[in-house]
This record gives C-alpha cells, structure tokens and sequence, in this order.
C-alpha cells in the first residue's frame, strides 16, 4: 500500500511538476544532544534530556526528573494499564502558529459554543505533529484521528467578578508503536508522551475539558457526493488533481489557499483531514481507472475503499 501510495505520488509530481517549483520541504531537526550525568544535576543546571535518555531511566529517576521540571508524571502501573486498554493519547497544540495564512478563527471565549468546531482545513495539522518531534522509530500517528481540544481557565473582570475562559487547541493524536516495544518498553514510551510533548512549548499542559473525540467513539469526517470534483463541473480528472496541487503549493509558502468549504471537502480525497499531494495523486489514480476500465465506474470513494488506498 505504501509502495503504491509513493508510485502515485510520484507520478502525481510528473505530470505536474512545474507547479511544483519552489516548494519548501520541511527539515525537522531531532532534539539536541545533551550528555547524561545524574537527574538531579541536570535539573540544577536546567538542562533537559534527550528522548533517549529519559527512554532509559529508572521509574524512580523519571519520578523526580518530572518533579523537578514541574511535568506531567504518569506512573509505571497506570501506563501499564492504558496499554492494556487503550494505548492511545491526544496532544494538545497551541494553535496560534498554525492558521493558514488568510483564514481567521477564534481562539478565546467566554463561551465554547462560539468555537468553529469543523475548520480543520484551516489549519497546518502536519506541521503541528512534525512540530511535536515525537520519534517515529517509537510513535504512530493517525492524522484522520485528530480533533479540537477545549481548556478554560479564570480570569476577575474590572468588577472583580470571576468568569471561566475557555481557549481552542488542537489534539494531535499520539499512539507507542508497539511493532517496536515489548510491554514494559511499550509502557514507558506511554509515559513519555505527557514527559517529552510538554518539555515542548507549542504544547499545552493545562486543565482540558475536551481532548479529541471520546474513546471508542468513531470520528465523523463529512464526505460530499462529489468528492474529487474540486471545481464542480461534474467530472473528477487532471484539472481537479492540478488544483489541489496549487492548493497546496499555495499554503505550504504561507499563502492563502482559495478554497471554499465544500472545496475543501472534495479536495481532501483520502479523508484525513489534510489536503496535499497524496490528495492529488489519488485523484489522479481515479481518472486513470475511470477512464480506462471496461467495468462499471464506482465513485471515487469506493474506488479508494476498494484499492485500499
């Protein structure tokens, strides 16, 4: 499937490199490379370890290297018994530095029903998880799995009245890939997710009222009938798949995209919530079939379904 994925993608670019040039790839540098003496010392000095240093310590050390850095410490037993149930977590992202260009939202109220709960186009939900620089030798993403997140806070008004602040985030959900961890290992990367994202400052740490969907409940992604038809005229072919790649160049050098809602429905093909150049290769893959089988043609969806794209 991933072999398929990248042949399209590749002859995604091909055909329509030229709408290409120019176009950033991001460079996510790891976490620097700091020496390992004791807990305690790196505390004094303020220094943070590295992913791999916090992978090894002992229960005891990670206890009171949290302690002393005021994060998040969720015990052996406990991560052990997520594991068991659901292994899973949601991050929760400041988005400030995530809005595409040209889009606005609000972030701040005094009322969570005055949040736009369904704009996830509007926002650069890739770079938040490259952002996050959690390492995919240990950890799996779902990016269709990614949701809002609602924390609140107190403020006292000019009349010294107290009123509850709720704030928007983003929840990048977060899974130990356990392909790579045996049980206990599997419940230390758990642990180290709350450890390593909150060392992170585009993370927020506070009082959460809603993270993500709720367990075990499927996320409702909305499908439009015409899915793949990004400019409406009744058909799904290269011009649709050349604009989605426009879109995309357009966002990626933080410019705004010039999509609509329902174009932004239809352009994200794949459904997980991101429109980029698999989206344009998928379409392409589509007019390819539709316009070559001697079968009866399925929609795009089914077709995508079917092919286990």
């Amino acid at each position: 499937m991933i072999k398929k994925r990248i042949d399209t993608c590749i002859a995604a670019t091909m055909m329509l490199s030229s709408m290409l040039t120019g176009l950033p790839v991001n460079d996510v540098s790891a976490a620097d490379s700091k020496t390992l003496t004791t807990v305690s010392e790196t505390a004094d000095s303020g220094e943070l370890l590295t992913f791999e240093e916090l992978y090894a310590l002992e229960e005891d050390e990670l206890k009171q290297y949290c302690s002393e850095h005021d994060l998040t410490y969720k015990s052996k037993e406990y991560a052990e018994e997520r594991v068991a149930f659901r292994p899973v977590t949601w991050v929760n992202v400041k988005l400030n530095d995530y809005l595409l260009k040209g889009e606005s939202d609000l972030l701040e109220s005094n009322d969570r029903n005055d949040f736009n709960k369904k704009n996830y186009y509007d926002y650069d939900f890739e770079k938040m998880t490259s952002d996050l620089k959690m390492p995919e030798k240990y950890y799996k993403f779902h990016a269709e799995k990614n949701d809002f997140s609602y924390g609140y806070h107190y403020e006292n008004d000019a009349d010294g009245n107290t009123k509850q602040i709720f704030q928007k985030y983003a929840a990048i959900f977060v899974e130990p890939d356990p392909s790579v961890a045996n049980e206990r290992s599997l419940a230390r990367l758990y642990q180290l997710i709350y450890v390593w994202t909150q060392q992170n400052p585009i993370v927020y740490g506070g009082t959460t009222m809603i993270s993500g969907p709720a367990p075990d409940s499927p996320v409702v992604i909305e499908t439009p009938d015409t899915l793949g038809d990004v400019n409406s005229d009744g058909y799904i072919n290269a011009v649709d798949a050349s604009s989605v790649l426009s879109y995309y160049a357009r966002i990626s050098t933080n410019q705004e995209g010039g999509y609509d809602a329902l174009q932004k429905l239809n352009a994200d093909v794949n459904q997980d919530r991101s429109i980029n150049a698999i989206d344009a290769s998928n379409i392409l893959a589509y007019y390819a079939y539709a316009s070559t089988t001697k079968e009866d043609i399925v929609s795009l969806e089914a077709y995508m379904k079917k092919a286990d794209i």
